[in-house]
């Protein structure tokens, strides 16, 4: 009866025997002494005891001995590793198979070479294949070990590929290297091939004597007298591949030589497909980031881009080769109240006519509906076709769906679906995001349209306000309030200029200082200067910009300062010159207005001065700008220097 005992038990008390017994100067077969064997052996009895496979058995000795070597022998060689490895192998199955192994039995006894170089044999196949997942390096450790250990003069390996149904040489160690990935054979076909369909070991004394005899020039094995061909096996008697081995001169295997080929095929029946898987699982991994990378790449694109249309255009293109489809378009709800019937936006790939056009939306209108993806089988004029529709839908809503027609019979794989829905994810956010983005563009031109209406009617209403009031000047140009009304007619005069200039939708964020200069220069010729008086004005291109509203200001604030030096600076004088400038310096706004007329006494503070024009002009850039505002004067003439930070434009929004 198997005792109940788990492999891991086994294992952790096979590790504190070996490392409890282990004498690193002992001397005699086995590195460690014999304290090392008679663990092995106690282990080999306990794993039979415990109906423990003899293959999990090898796995845990193995790793056991590495470890107490790893601990307390970490200079043995290599190769004496590989030596002592076999031995503990061979102690473990003989003890396994109930019996004493009889090098114990005496000191001066030796190892059964023959044994020890099988079990070595194995020890490598078995690191090959759990360390090396590529099967052709594998493969190749697999041919040389079989080889050396049967004392065989060729070994071969043929694999079994279930897509073209033929055994191909994959390996070989003694025959012909350029044979290798290029001769082929079916099953049946000599005795390899006998050997694959009958599933059994064939031993050929006389290899050219059997029946199943079949010379395969190519190959080179016709110089060889003998052959066995051992079938690798896997589960459900699924054929992997055979295992081949020649001699030159005839020779009979025994017993325990074709045991061992049985036991190299079954491992290397495993091995090969777990390489297999590996090779799978791997190729699987590098589809999974090249689509991830696809997939990146195509949403950087999307994302970057806010017209719909072209967000559109994309998605159909990028849309038809991830899904390796005929056509791809890209579908939207209808707006129209009266109607359900879904728009193509747009579309890429071959053009087929529907034969009924209301098949295909009524999938569309579904997906739309239910936010669901959903395939139909539809016909053309020109034949069948299968179209997979999926909802292109974010967090509120569905805002639209992407169909892809396929050939007839064809269906998208289920791993390539996730892939088709992240990608319609990535592409509903970028239609939401055009969407807001258009939106957003038509408020913005509504806005301008507005702001520049409002500037055109506040500039006509000022207009017709300095107009009625220059009518009253002309009914009595000497009356004494005739100064005060020419002064309020030219401020009137200049803010309807500044909103005049603001009205062009070329200037909706702002205008340059020295525009706004030129219009108050204008101005104050028919309405500040007198006909006796000559006034030179000196305005240099600026590229300083301020807002709409600091514009105004400024216009009022030039104005004033052109008035007070053509009323008080050219006072008794037939000439006059007037220089305005401006410039930025680190965010800020100065603008100059120089002329050379009367200059202000030293000392003079403009917040002091009891000049209407002067109180004007010190509370429009302290309060409003909250900037700076100087006059000096000096031998050339008197300079009024206004210094204010320039709004942000986002500050100007309406």
């Amino acid at each position: 009866m198997p005792v109940n005992v788990s492999l891991q038990s086994l294992s952790e008390r096979l590790s504190a025997e070996l490392a409890a017994s282990f004498d690193p100067r002992a001397t005699g077969p086995m590195l460690g002494g014999d304290g090392v064997l008679k663990g092995f052996e106690r282990f080999g009895a306990r794993v039979s005891a415990a109906d423990v496979t003899l293959s999990d058995a090898f796995t845990v000795a193995l790793g056991a001995l590495n470890s107490i070597y790893d601990r307390f022998g970490k200079s043995v060689a290599t190769s004496d590793r590989e030596h002592a490895a076999g031995i503990a192998l061979t102690v473990v199955a003989e003890a396994y198979r109930g019996a004493v192994p009889h090098f114990l039995v005496a000191e001066d006894d030796t190892f059964p070479d023959t044994q020890h170089e099988r079990l070595a044999a194995l020890h490598r196949i078995n690191r090959a294949a759990t360390s090396n997942m590529h099967s052709d390096e594998m493969l190749d450790i697999v041919a040389d070990a079989v080889k050396n250990a049967t004392k065989a003069d060729a070994s071969a390996i043929f694999l079994y590929h279930e897509g073209t149904g033929l055994l191909t040489l994959d390996a070989t160690n003694g025959l012909n290297q350029e044979a290798v990935g290029k001769v082929t054979l079916h099953p049946g076909e000599g005795i390899v091939g006998r050997a694959a369909v009958e599933g059994v070991l064939i031993s050929a004394t006389n290899a050219r004597d059997h029946e199943s005899y079949l010379p395969h020039p190519g190959i080179g094995d016709d110089q060889y007298a003998s052959q066995v061909s051992v079938p690798m096996i896997q589960a459900q008697n699924r054929l992997v591949g055979i295992l081949n081995i020649h001699s030159i001169e005839p020779r009979t295997w025994d017993h325990e030589e074709l045991e061992f080929l049985r036991t190299v095929a079954g491992e290397l029946a495993i091995a090969i497909d777990n390489a297999r898987v590996y090779a799978q699982t791997d190729e699987q991994l590098h589809q999974k980031v090249e689509e991830l990378s696809t997939l990146q790449r195509v949403t950087r694109s999307l994302t970057s881009t806010l017209e719909l249309k072209d967000v559109l255009r994309l998605i159909t293109q990028n849309g038809i080769a991830i899904a390796n489809a005929e056509a791809a378009a890209v579908f939207r709800p209808n707006k129209l109240a009266n109607s359900t019937e879904p728009i193509i936006e747009s579309r890429i790939g071959s053009v087929r006519m529907l034969l009924d056009v209301r098949q295909r939306n009524d999938v569309i209108e579904r997906v739309l509906r239910t936010g669901a993806a959903a395939s139909a089988h539809l016909q053309y004029e020109d034949g069948p076709a299968q179209i997979f529709c999926m909802p292109l839908r974010t967090a509120r809503e569905v805002v639209g769906a992407i169909a892809y027609r396929l050939e007839a019979g064809l269906e998208i794989p289920a791993e390539r679906i996730g892939l088709l829905q992240a990608f319609a994810d990535s592409a509903a956010i970028a239609i939401e995001n055009a969407n807001l983005y258009s939106d957003a563009v038509h408020s913005l031109r509504t806005q301008r349209t507005l702001v520049q209406e409002m500037h055109h009617r506040v500039r006509n209403n000022l207009q017709t306000v300095a107009a009625l009031l220059s009518l009253q000047i002309r009914a009595a140009e000497n009356a004494p309030w005739a100064v005060e009304i020419r002064e309020a007619v030219s401020r009137i005069q200049a803010i309807a200029g500044v909103h005049d200039l603001l009205s062009d939708p070329s200037r909706f964020t702002g205008a340059t200082v020295d525009k706004i200069a030129r219009l108050v220069a204008e101005d104050a010729h028919s309405t500040l200067i007198p006909p006796t008086l000559k006034v030179t004005f000196d305005i240099p291109p600026s590229d300083l910009r301020i807002p709409s509203n600091q514009a105004t200001i400024m216009s009022l604030l030039i104005n004033e300062l052109a008035a007070n030096a053509i009323s008080h600076g050219f006072e008794d004088r037939t000439e006059g010159f007037i220089r305005i400038r401006a410039w930025e310096d680190n965010g800020y706004a100065n603008v100059e207005i120089f002329n050379d007329g009367e200059k202000v006494p030293e000392g003079f503070e403009p917040s002091q001065s009891q000049g209407l024009g002067m109180k004007i002009t010190h509370r429009l850039v302290t309060s409003d700008l909250r900037g700076t505002f100087t006059i000096t004067s000096d031998a050339e003439g008197t300079y009024a220097t206004i210094r204010f930070p320039i709004a942000a434009e986002k500050d100007q929004t309406v």
